[in-house]
């Protein structure tokens, strides 16, 4: 059984190395944003937009990149957390920043499991849209996945003091 997932996560792992650049540059940021998302719910936050933004491209100054990502962040990030979390009163609030907030306060009380849901979820999603139709909803659910155990949580245990 071991074997049979080691083949899998190697099938995962070639398809993530074939990725076009310009979408396998886009991966960390949909990761990131996850994790901007994830730090916002953790803490409290007025601009989520611009929060997500600095946490999805640190130190990137390419005006494209940064105008795309904006874009997915205030047209795509509230609807798909809104559907992930299917929380109707979220989805009639029409400031995308304050529809965000909304959806951080029932993030700040969702289970563990409901957490994860949302945040794989929301990394798929974006990951799919930021690659203009290039990757599939399961192509990007097992790239979202690989870059978060392999880049991600290593970085994080590594800041956190436990490797």
């Amino acid at each position: 059984m071991k074997r049979f997932f080691k083949k899998i996560w190697n099938g995962v792992k070639s398809l993530y190395n074939k990725l076009v650049d310009k979408t396998r540059d886009l991966v960390p940021v949909a990761v990131n944003i996850v994790e901007g998302v994830k730090t916002v719910v953790d803490s409290p936050v007025d601009d989520i937009v611009a929060e997500l933004l600095k946490k999805a491209i640190p130190g990137v100054k390419d005006d494209i990149i940064i105008e795309k990502v904006h874009g997915i962040i205030i047209k795509q990030v509230p609807v798909i957390l809104s559907r992930l979390l299917m929380i109707d009163s979220i989805a009639n609030i029409k400031d995308p920043n304050q529809q965000l907030q909304a959806i951080v306060k029932q993030l700040r009380v969702a289970s563990d499991e409901q957490k994860n849901v949302a945040y794989h979820g929301l990394a798929t999603l974006i990951i799919e849209k930021l690659s203009d139709g290039k990757l599939t909803w399961g192509e990007s659910a097992m790239i979202a996945e690989y870059y978060y155990q392999n880049f991600t949580k290593p970085q994080k245990q590594l800041k956190n003091g436990k490797i």
